[in-house]
């Protein structure tokens, strides 16, 4: 599971998406990578 401490529970993608649980790890780490890339401010 991807933890949003937002939402104080699984994360969730894409708004009014499927949310981050039961995933395998390698499933989790591109997810938490992708949305860790999204908040990177780019210059």
């Amino acid at each position: 599971m991807v933890y949003d401490r937002e939402l104080k529970g699984p994360a969730q993608v894409k708004k009014d998406g499927h949310f981050a649980e039961r995933l395998t790890k390698e499933q989790a780490e591109h997810i938490r990578q992708a949305l860790t890339d999204a908040l990177e401010p780019k210059p």
